[in-house]
């Protein structure tokens, strides 16, 4: 009898393995990839990758990202005045609205003046209204949204003039933020919850999104009235949102996703004698934040010979090379290689050169020179971070180790849950806690505006005049040797002079896949797997 029953299970299992074969089969192409949780889809609501790089797929905007750069998208042509503040835009016009209305320059001047409008309240108008004309005027409530410098001359021409020159405003417009938006379809709801609602995701891009649970996953099925559809490799993408990085690796290697862009570091080494380890250049610092606020003279770290002390006794390479085993690249600044320099072939980095290195002498003098000797009467400080992260316990631990034997100092480490830590840094309540910025767009200016003073990512406090008008008059500097100059000036402000944050290394950007499995992924210029280009061997 029991013999009987196992050959009957076994046939019912073989069966619903073939069905499910059969449905994945019948699907066409689907490609199963695992991030981060609850990305933000609202194209002004958003601040992270992981929501940007679902909005990439589900929307387009004037131009888009390739493996190599940026080209035209939504756009089929663009011209741009004298001193780059006036930008013409000639529309596809077989861009339409996955409803099949077409997408129109009335569109895009929605979503620019839901951008700046105060009644928004954006998490990006800080850094993106402001390049337009009158665009931080209307935020501030001393305009009205019919000034801003944005016209549709007809549906499918588009005017944008500029508050000052700008001539890499083709790369910020890249960003999701001036994606185009339906004013329709949109729901005012303070958060950007509206956009999880299928029901209401009216979009343009490659793919649409058929199926939402912000907690759990999402899918995505191929759009087929996109006007580049042809090259869309991909029938459906089913998004895992996954925070633990051990269980994202757990569901690679069980088969459950195809692709993953995170995991442990310590496991890199079998990951690459696997071949799943696959990599390239990201345009992206990881750094520690600071408490910079000058709480009645009682934080330690507010004086700037203390934090370039815990600077400068770290040693980077031992960090990267040997505690994450080679994943990722020794900062010897902020502001990594890949960005564009004074000419099309200088590149950022290379121009300014290294700005610190590892000098455990001079850290012990500025320690002293503190009134702080060998770390006599120093506090003991404490480093926050999300427990989710493997990489982070093993860089915390040596922090703590290196000052301790370095500089005679008591640090404490203070692990908790994502959500917490979240709620501390925005708060300030912290002494040192690790961050990422990677860059929106391909330029070295994006990655330095997160520290102008006031901006809502800079959650140290960090504030510099010195910093903010090199900053600020680059953004008005046309001439690409004088603009570079001066970010170079605001880096080594920030991470010299200031030392308002600690720059740690340069991640890579990753992609985990069988290569047995998997073939034609690509990583994009901004550091993002190319989803819709992937196919199954």
């Amino acid at each position: 009898m029991r013999k009987f029953l196992a050959i009957v299970l076994a046939a019912l299992l073989m069966l619903s393995c073939a069905s499910f074969a059969m449905a994945e089969a019948s699907e066409g192409n689907v490609v199963t990839f695992a991030m981060a949780t609850e990305p933000n889809l609202d194209p002004h609501w958003n601040a992270g990758a992981t929501g940007a790089h679902v909005q990439s797929t589900i929307r387009e905007g004037l131009y888009r990202v390739t493996a190599t750069g940026i080209e035209l998208a939504g756009a089929e042509s663009v011209d741009v005045n004298e001193d780059a503040t006036v930008w013409t835009f000639k529309l596809r016009q077989d861009s339409v609205w996955n409803d099949g209305q077409p997408v129109t320059a009335a569109d895009y001047v929605y979503a620019m003046q839901r951008l700046v409008d105060p009644a928004v309240g954006s998490t990006y108008m800080r850094d993106y209204g402001q390049f337009l004309l009158n665009g931080t005027e209307i935020s501030d409530g001393a305009k009205d949204l019919s000034e801003l410098g944005v016209k549709a001359i007809d549906d499918y021409t588009l005017e944008i003039t500029l508050a000052n020159p700008c001539t890499f405003f083709d790369t910020i417009l890249t960003y999701s933020t001036f994606y185009p938006l339906r004013a329709e379809t949109v729901t005012e709801d303070g958060n950007g919850n509206w956009a999880w609602d299928v029901e209401k995701s009216i979009t343009n891009g490659s793919m649409n999104m058929t199926f939402c649970d912000e907690t759990q996953q999402i899918v995505l099925e191929k759009n087929d009235l996109y006007w580049d559809k042809d090259n869309v490799l991909t029938d459906k993408i089913v998004i895992k949102l996954v925070d633990d990085s051990n269980t994202t690796l757990a569901l690679l290697e069980t088969g459950e996703v195809d692709i993953i862009d995170s995991f442990p570091s310590e496991e890199v080494e079998r990951l690459q004698e696997a071949g799943y380890y696959h990599y390239t250049s990201k345009l992206a610092t990881n750094f520690l934040l600071i408490n910079t606020q000058d709480q009645d003279g009682a934080n330690v770290l507010a004086d700037a010979r203390v934090r370039k002390a815990l600077s400068l006794s770290i040693d980077r390479d031992y960090l990267c090379d040997v505690l994450m085993l080679g994943t990722k690249s020794p900062a010897v600044s902020y502001v990594g290689h890949g960005f564009p320099g004074s000419t099309a072939d200088q590149d950022y980095r290379t121009e300014a050169g290294d700005l610190f290195a590892t000098d455990v002498e001079q850290a012990q003098a500025l320690l002293a020179e503190a009134g702080y000797p060998n770390g006599e009467g120093f506090p003991v400080i404490t480093c926050t971070y999300t427990n989710v992260s493997a990489d982070y316990a093993t860089m915390f631990e040596y922090l703590q180790a290196n000052w301790e034997d370095a500089l005679g100092i008591t640090v404490q480490l203070e692990p908790m849950e994502n959500a917490a830590m979240t709620e501390l840094r925005d708060a300030g309540k912290f002494d040192i806690t690790p961050q990422g910025w990677g860059a929106d767009y391909m330029d070295a200016s994006n990655m330095l505006s997160i520290f102008v003073t006031g901006n809502f990512i800079n959650a140290g406090r960090y504030s510099s005049e010195v910093f903010d008008n090199a900053y600020n008059t680059s953004l008005q500097t046309v001439d690409q040797a004088a603009r570079m100059e001066l970010l170079h000036q605001a880096e080594y402000q920030l991470v010299v002079e200031d030392c308002g944050i600690i720059p740690l290394y340069h991640a890579n950007a990753v992609a985990l896949y069988d290569e047995n499995v998997l073939e034609n992924v690509q990583i994009a210029a901004n550091g993002k797997i190319m989803l819709t280009q992937i196919t199954h061997k």
